[in-house]
């Protein structure tokens, strides 16, 4: 968080929540993201074996009005376009594009029958448009490409080695990789980790459909470690599974996280899952025209509420140091779609719509508040760098 005003504000969607959640808002509610800056969209594999664009994290997801997914989108593009080095002028476009392509794409979504919106998605062709810069399109297949390498069979062979046995296993390379089986038993509530897996398990299992059910009883469990998460989610669980099935090829990584209450939580007095897990994972049905089959929830013997999800599968992101001024525009907009996209399954899109009207008036308006959120995010960006180097707070490297 410290590396930048960017990198900061992606870790502290908590601080945009407490300010978001004392200001006015329009009453009109949706299921949130809750964090969705740009580096929270991404592709995705579906069920079908698709690649997919969406919203990829969820761990804030919770029901509020509409505009606050709106406001922190746009105030990332500001912090976005500073970081690559655009001017004044250009940060304000490229911001005013996803705040557009969001007010546009839902009063198309408020004109367009319920079934055929809930499963509109952008087809490959549409995203790599050619009508969109050169740069943004050579990107998008340099990361589609990358994507599509990303898959269990990927990680395995970065994250696992045969045993004397001929059996996988994870790698143990703390502090990064902490296999279970080398964990101290306190981790464990003393148990061992084979109870500590059943246990997680079979709770897992009752959250899936009967379907998943009979497909996960053809894997056994082969190993189980900790792994170090990101930005977000730094001082939290996270846990990767291996299993494998009779054929060599048979080989799935499951990654559990742990959840916690929403930031957004204070500031909304609306009805959400009292287990984390399970706000998380419904959130994400709800918002992604199609999500991850693997997805569900459980509680670890420790108590802690946990969301499962397919590890690495077909995953990718853009990198924005890579994109020049034409290139953002362009993600802009794409962010921008998508998010009207998943309000639009959860909120009155029609009521949305009404309330944007003027969508050039409207990306006005959200403009000056995104400046404002950025500003001051460099304003608290900067205060934490300098509490680190008094020694007020400590600081660990990668």
């Amino acid at each position: 968080m410290a590396e930048s005003p960017f990198a900061f504000f992606r870790g502290s969607a908590v601080v945009m929540a407490s300010d978001l959640g004392r200001r006015p808002h329009s009453g009109l509610m949706v299921q949130l993201c809750g964090d969705a800056h740009l580096l929270n969209f991404g592709f995705y594999g579906s069920p079908e074996r698709q690649l997919l664009f969406g919203i990829n994290d969820f761990d804030e997801t919770h029901p509020g009005p509409f505009e606050w997914d709106v406001q922190r989108l746009a105030a990332s593009f500001i912090l976005a376009a500073r970081s690559v080095g655009l001017g004044g002028k250009q940060q304000s476009k490229v911001c005013r594009r996803a705040v557009r392509a969001y007010a546009e794409a839902m009063a198309e979504f408020a004109g367009m029958p319920l079934l055929p919106m809930w499963v509109a998605r952008l087809p490959m062709e549409r995203l790599v448009d050619q009508r969109a810069s050169a740069n943004f399109r050579s990107h998008l297949k340099k990361v589609t490409a990358a994507a599509l390498r990303r898959d269990s069979r990927q990680a395995v062979r970065k994250l696992c080695a045969p045993d004397g046995s001929g059996e996988l296993r994870f790698r143990h390379q703390p502090p990064l990789i902490w296999r279970f089986d080398a964990l101290d038993a306190a981790w464990l509530a003393g148990r061992s980790w084979h109870d500590w897996m059943h246990e997680m398990f079979e709770s897992y299992m009752r959250s899936m459909s009967s379907t998943m059910r009979h497909l996960l009883s053809q894997y056994r469990l082969a190993d189980c470690a900790l792994k170090a998460v990101g930005v977000g989610s730094v001082g939290t669980r996270c846990g990767i599974s291996l299993f494998v099935g009779q054929h060599p090829d048979d080989i799935l990584v499951l990654q559990g996280k742990q959840s916690e209450p929403s930031v957004l939580a204070p500031y909304v007095d609306l009805p959400s899952p009292e287990h984390q897990g399970q706000r998380v994972v419904e959130g994400q049905r709800l918002m992604q025209t199609a999500s991850d089959a693997f997805l569900g929830w459980t509680t670890n013997p420790a108590g802690h509420h946990i969301y499962v999800r397919h590890f690495r599968d077909w995953k990718g992101s853009v990198d924005v140091a890579e994109l020049d001024a034409d290139g953002l525009t362009d993600y802009a907009k794409l962010c921008g779609w998508t998010l009207a996209k998943a309000h639009a399954r959860s909120g009155d899109r029609r009521a949305i719509a009404a309330h944007i009207r003027d969508p050039k008036l409207f990306a006005k308006g959200i403009l000056e508040q995104a400046v404002e959120h950025a500003d001051q995010a460099e304003a608290d960006h900067k205060s934490f760098v300098a509490a680190i180097a008094s020694g007020q707070m400590e600081s660990a490297g990668p």
